[in-house]
């Protein structure tokens, strides 16, 4: 029998995090297959915890990411949730499923469209009430979603 361990993966992509089991004896090599990445960072989520993500991960055409609740900078990509240091064999985690998911915000950019109020006059011409006048951005916020049972 294979011994597993448990970790947390957060999709900032699907807004889902989930336990999933990790085989002991590949030591860190399913942590870079689940993150998805060739560069992984160590994040420290308490003293008892750590995060594994991209280290690469911010990049053009970022579609979706995470805010991780006193980390300085968005995280990009998929988040794996291990107990421990960081360093290998890591364990499972100590902290609930629902408990470490409220240290997390999955961000998205939106773009809303903007509506000429009145006949108004731009560098192009004059806009017609009611047309297209532009985009704004805004960032949409949301908590992760729990699937539990999976690991």
């Amino acid at each position: 029998m294979i011994r597993t361990n448990t970790a947390y993966v957060l999709d900032p992509e699907t807004t889902i995090i989930k336990p999933v089991e990790l085989p002991v004896s590949m030591g860190i090599r399913p942590v870079y297959d689940l993150v998805g990445c060739r560069l992984l960072e160590v994040v420290r989520f308490d003293e008892r915890h750590t995060l594994f993500v991209d280290e690469e991960g911010l990049k053009d055409g970022l579609t979706a990411f995470t805010a991780f609740e006193g980390f300085p900078q968005p995280i990009a990509g998929r988040i794996v949730l291990v107990g421990g240091d960081g360093s290998s064999p890591y364990t499972s985690p100590l902290v609930s499923l629902k408990d470490a998911a409220q240290h997390f915000k999955c961000c998205r950019p939106v773009l809303d469209p903007v509506f000429a109020q009145a006949d108004e006059m731009s560098p192009g011409g004059i806009i017609i009430a009611g047309a297209l006048a532009g985009l704004q951005c805004r960032i949409e916020r949301r908590d992760p979603t729990l699937v539990e049972g999976e690991a």
